[in-house]
């Protein structure tokens, strides 16, 4: 059994631990304020016993409470007392640190209330730590202090990365415009080495993500030029002004992997010869190669070192331990640049962001000078800065829009500045508290009264006593629990409270705290990977962190038995009509009566019904043209019989002189009609025409009279009526009103 506090081994121990479950007591002094982690590991004496050693390890955090606490982090071993020691005098529980002590994930960094950071460069950091500074401040609400010197903030390579997001500075060298222009040559290798995954990635892919960060930090004063070479060169940016870097970051993204590996002789004379033309103030190469595979370097030494006479500087970068590595090193030596040597292909961006910066030569300013007063803030009360001595330099920064800045240097460059980001706060002095910059500075008593006032003014908050925040890991679910009372001890249910996760790799949830019970919050949440969570309940009232907590979800964790609830699952087998079974001898024979089924017709009526109220639509729309209308008419229409022959133009005029022939004889046979009266045996026969008067309608109101014709058959003829000419037909007034007058005659 052994035991680690804070990934450092405290305990270990041999005892004997029977089958099934057991608890083993172990005593342990609490150790100082702040979030501190155990881990517990078990393993067995004979490892070929252990079918599973995945599971062997738990782990939990304890908050004790106390002293704020601080950690000290400084490139170099015991540079960083001045600042411990001031912070020591302020009543702060502090540790100390360099690159190799750096917390690895979040989990250690929650430990601490505030941290000094201090000439490390960035390419020592992997990105899970660089991703973890900027959560402990962003959603933890822990301070961070970044400290000047010639391996930090834009110099240090933190650029473009996650430190320069939260810092209250900005580290770009494109804004400032008292440098001297550069010119930059980067020869990257494209070989068939380079295709291989480095992370998600590959390695070609990330030295060309480096050579776009350049890129940016670059203005239009400056020139760059990017070659991708195997056995030979290749200019996919040849050396121009930098004016479009997205046209730049298209090209030199595209760019694949090659064949043979770097020929580093005819890099070097195509960069050389390139940069020879060039009338500019700094001019520098950048080759990057791979450590095992870098050719052809047979008289490089020699070019270096011309290059270096006419003003041209060369740095190097290899990668992974190999047997050109010693050569590499040697010439960044004569050519009076840096030599890089890294194992993770991930930090490359991070490097040749620093290397640009430090060819520019205009992050440094080494000059003496003395600070200047700008805005009054907490950190500077009751500091006299006219006594302050002299600093002998600083990093040139440019400050962000909502920061403060208290201190300033030459120009009105910020020396201290200030500000809040997310749930935390973070400051930036550009100048150093140590032997280089500041040296001065450490024997004045103001220096120390600063970095203790500057601490408790990023510091995070303490934590409320009245909440008290719990947390756990079981079956890959996060379980958050709280407990709240108020003054008088008594349990608090109306509190608004939100629990924030920070995970591995910059993962975040945020859950809701719903109250279960008098007092007592609960959340959970579920996890995609294991690694180290850290919980923070917040208070939605005003937005402060009241409790931090931890947890860790083990790579074992899905390997633990957790038991099986019967009763759960018998009452779902009886809702759905199955059965609880102990075995599974004989499922395939135990078959089940038949049953319905049924398939749904929505889709297809609702298709029916579209279609349909489209068709309606075109009915009432649309019209039909005649001619289709008069097809059914022609197809119900009586043939003509095709035997019957056509009557020709003689036949019919024929046939109308025959009958005008007949006419004419019957009208001369017909006898003449009698001159005198008739006879009285002709009384029915028709009487000859007699004149007609004109008819007058007769006066209104009056009956119309039978007119009585005059002539000898007037006895015998019946009574005639004679109407008028009818120029219109009558109304049905008019007839109503004549058969009216009818009647009353």
């Amino acid at each position: 059994v052994r035991i680690k506090r804070d990934g450092q081994l405290i305990a270990k121990s041999v005892t004997k631990i029977e089958a099934g479950e057991e608890v083993l007591r172990i005593r342990e002094k609490a150790p100082g304020p702040g979030l501190h982690r155990y881990d517990v590991e078990v393993s067995a004496t004979d490892p070929s016993l252990d079918q599973a050693p995945e599971d062997n390890a738990g782990s939990a955090f304890v908050r004790v409470r106390g002293p704020a606490t601080a950690l000290v982090l400084d490139g170099e071993d015991g540079k960083g007392a001045f600042i411990a020691r001031a912070l020591r005098d302020a009543n702060f529980a502090v540790q100390t640190g360099m690159a190799s002590t750096i917390p690895p994930d979040i989990g250690g960094l929650a430990l601490y209330d505030v941290i000094f950071f201090s000439d490390i460069p960035a390419h020592v950091l992997s990105p899970t730590q660089m991703d973890a500074l900027a959560t402990y401040v962003r959603d933890l609400g822990g301070g961070l202090v970044l400290m000047g010197g010639d391996r930090s903030l834009g110099p240090g390579g933190y650029s473009q990365t996650p430190v320069e997001e939260i810092s209250p500075v900005s580290f770009d060298i494109k804004q400032d415009r008292r440098r001297a222009s550069l010119a930059e040559v980067i020869v990257i290798d494209y070989s068939g080495s380079m295709a291989a995954p480095a992370g998600k990635n590959t390695k070609l892919e990330l030295a060309n993500e480096a050579s776009v960060r350049s890129a940016n930090l670059l203005g239009p004063g400056d020139r760059l030029g990017v070659m991708h070479v195997d056995t030979a060169v290749t200019w996919t940016l040849p050396l121009a002004p930098v004016t479009d870097p997205a046209a730049i970051a298209k090209k030199v993204r595209a760019v694949g992997p090659g064949g043979g590996g770097i020929y580093v002789d005819i890099s070097l004379r195509a960069a050389y010869s390139a940069l020879d033309a060039e009338k500019v103030n700094l001019k520098h190469v950048l080759v990057f190669a791979d450590g095992s595979d870098a050719e052809q370097m047979a008289g490089c030494r020699t070019l270096v070192t011309n290059a270096k006479r006419k003003g041209i500087t060369t740095s190097v970068v290899a990668l992974g331990q190999g047997s050109d590595v010693p050569e590499l090193e040697v010439l960044s030596k004569l050519g009076d640049g840096r030599f890089y040597l890294i194992e993770d292909a991930r930090r490359l961006p991070t490097i040749f962001t620093q290397e640009t910066i430090l060819a520019a030569r205009s992050a440094l300013n080494e000059i003496d000078f003395r600070v200047g007063m700008g805005a009054s803030s907490p950190p500077t009360r009751n500091i006299d800065f006219g006594q302050a001595p002299i600093l002998k330099g600083y990093v040139v920064t440019i400050p962000k829009a909502r920061a403060a800045v208290m201190l300033t240097g030459p120009e009105g460059d910020p020396i201290l500045a200030t500000w809040s980001v997310g749930m935390g706060r973070s400051a930036a002095f550009t100048s150093d508290l140590k032997d280089r910059w500041g040296r001065h500075w450490t024997t004045w008593p103001g220096a120390s009264s600063l970095v203790a006032q500057l601490a408790r003014d990023v510091n995070r908050l303490a934590d409320d006593p009245r909440v008290r925040l719990d947390a756990d890991t079981a079956g890959g679910q996060l379980h958050m629990r709280a407990q709240v009372v108020d003054e008088q001890g008594r349990a608090q249910t109306f509190r608004r409270l939100t629990a924030h996760v920070a995970g591995p790799d910059g993962l975040s949830y945020t859950v809701p705290l719903e109250p279960i019970g008098a007092g007592a919050y609960a959340a959970t949440q579920a996890l995609s990977r294991p690694g180290t969570y850290v919980v923070t309940a917040r208070d939605e009232l005003d937005n402060k962190i009241v409790s931090t907590t931890g947890a860790v979800l083990t790579a074992g964790e899905e390997l633990r038995p957790t038991g099986s609830d019967r009763a759960l699952l018998a009452r779902i087998s009886s809702m759905t009509g199955g059965k609880s079974r102990d075995t599974l001898a004989g499922i395939f024979a135990d078959r089940s009566a038949m049953r319905f089924s049924y398939w749904s017709l929505t889709s297809w009526l609702a298709g029916l019904g579209s279609v349909f109220l489209l068709l309606s639509v075109a009915a009432r729309r649309l019209s039909v043209p005649s001619a289709l209308l008069r097809i059914p008419q022609r197809l119900r229409r009586k043939p003509k019989d095709a035997r019957e022959p056509a009557r020709s133009a003689e036949e019919m005029a024929a046939t109308l002189d025959r009958l005008g022939k007949a006419k004419e004889r019957s009208r001369e046979a017909a006898p003449p009609g009698p001159a005198g009266p008739l006879p009285a045996g002709l009384g029915n026969q028709r009487p000859p025409p007699v004149a007609q008067q004109p008819w007058r309608a007769p006066p209104v109101g009056q009956p119309t009279a039978p007119v009585a014709p005059t002539g000898p058959i007037a006895t015998q003829a019946p009574p005639r009526v004679s109407s008028p000419p009818s120029a219109r037909p009558l109304t049905a007034a008019e007839i109503l009103l004549q058969r009216r007058r009818g009647r009353r005659q």
